[in-house]
């Protein structure tokens, strides 16, 4: 769930874009967007990982 909301999160700051911040302001907008975007994909992915077993733990 936190997944979806760091990608919700980073896809609106992603797409803002706001003159008052100017062009500097923008761009770490973009980058803070994009960061949320990968702790986004990390965070699925290690939740991912946890339920896999392998063939011995099933067997035990």
């Amino acid at each position: 769930m936190f997944a979806v909301l760091l990608i919700i999160f980073g896809s609106i700051l992603v797409g803002l874009t706001s003159n008052s911040l100017g062009a500097t302001g923008n761009n770490i907008m973009h980058l803070v967007g994009i960061g949320c975007f990968i702790a986004a994909i990390f965070i699925a992915k290690s939740k991912k990982d946890t339920k896999r077993r392998t063939k011995k733990e099933c067997d035990v």
